[in-house]
């Protein structure tokens, strides 16, 4: 078993014995207010230790990140007088301080450590598994916020819209007729960005549409793809649509998680509807990630396997663009639709250029 958060896990103990009004049971916890804030503090030195000892590296990137993501969200709120960037609180904390989001993970294991429910070396294992899966999460989808503010301050952004979809209670979507269909709200201008907020997908709508004075256009962006439950009452001309029946029935696709799909288009009616439960718009361009803090050979071939299926069901007209921050493996490169571009992406090799040729094509 290491020994450095140990060391402080025993001060802890220590502390617990030194205070009459800290008692720590198995069925027990009991905290007097007046020493609650020292305990805490032991308490956070545990936590802190055993991730500063093991996660050290990823530690360092998470923060890399928090640096690199905050400016960029500074600069759009400056720019677009934008009031907030809405997100899930997990990954705003993860984002804004990584080591207080991820000592959240050790808070019930080291209470059943202190508890005597389990051993010190199963903390550590169950520490460890749970650190891992949650830290890797949280940097991924923070890397791809990051990505998207960093791709709209690339494209000179003059306004921000929504599409105002209504969201419906429980009741009124059940006793709903089979044969409605939904209206799609005008796009209107907003002053907060929202990435993955709590939204019924009645229809799948964009998570927010940037005016580009670059493109001279109008760019949507979705992220975190679902199922709509509805049909819409119309589908732009303008816009080329694919059958989900079919992608289920010709490739067996029931579900599609790209990471991100991006519309261009000249009016805001034509890029402000993704999907309703019947057909799926044709993407300009599809942005997929592979793991940003690194995986293992197997890990990779099964996520390129996903992304050649997801390129050819999606059929991008811009093609699919694959986001790297490491080199991938040359021979799972290989095979791979022209159409399909791997741009190695590290923090100091921003490969703007060729994500940005393509959206203007």
């Amino acid at each position: 078993m290491s020994q450095q958060w140990y060391q402080h896990y025993q001060a802890l103990q220590n502390f617990i014995g030194e205070h009459p009004g800290v008692e720590v049971g198995e069925n027990l916890v009991s905290i007097d207010e007046r020493t609650r804030p020292d305990f805490y503090k032991a308490f956070n030195r545990v936590r802190a230790s055993f991730l500063a000892q093991n996660y050290s590296a990823w530690l360092d990137e998470a923060e890399f990140l928090s640096t690199k993501y905050m400016k960029v969200e500074s600069d759009l709120k400056e720019r677009l007088r934008l009031e907030d960037v809405l997100m899930p609180l997990e990954l705003r904390r993860s984002l804004s301080d990584p080591m207080r989001q991820m000592v959240r993970e050790l808070f019930d294991p080291l209470f059943e450590l202190l508890q005597e429910k389990i051993e010190p070396e199963e903390f550590e294992e169950t520490a460890l598994e749970t650190v891992h899966g949650s830290f890797r999460n949280l940097y991924q989808r923070g890397y791809i916020k990051w990505f998207v503010l960093s791709l709209i301050q690339k494209l000179n952004p003059e306004k921000l819209y929504e599409v105002p979809i209504p969201q419906p209670s429980s009741k009124e979507i059940i006793k709903q007729r089979q044969d409605f269909r939904q209206t799609i709200p005008f796009p209107e201008e907003t002053k907060y960005l929202g990435f993955e907020v709590g939204r019924r997908d009645i229809l799948l709508v964009p998570d927010f549409i940037v005016r580009s004075a670059l493109l001279e256009k109008y760019v949507a962006f979705r992220t975190e793809i679902g199922k709509a439950i509805w049909r819409a009452v119309y589908h732009s001309d303008k816009r080329e649509w694919l059958s989900i029946a079919s992608m289920v029935e010709d490739q067996g696709v029931s579900e599609l998680k790209p990471d991100l799909l991006l519309y261009v288009g000249d009016n805001l009616e034509d890029v402000s509807l993704v999907a309703d439960s019947e057909k799926i718009c044709r993407p300009d361009m599809a942005v997929l990630f592979l793991d940003q803090l690194g995986a293992d050979e197997d890990s990779l071939a099964r996520r390129f396997d996903t992304i050649k299926l997801y390129h050819q069901v999606l059929k991008p007209v811009r093609g699919t663009c694959v986001i790297s921050k490491h080199h991938p493996p040359e021979h799972l490169l290989q095979g791979l639709d022209e159409n399909i571009r791997v741009i190695h992406f590290g923090f100091n090799n921003l490969k703007w250029d060729i994500a940005l040729s393509l959206l203007r094509s």
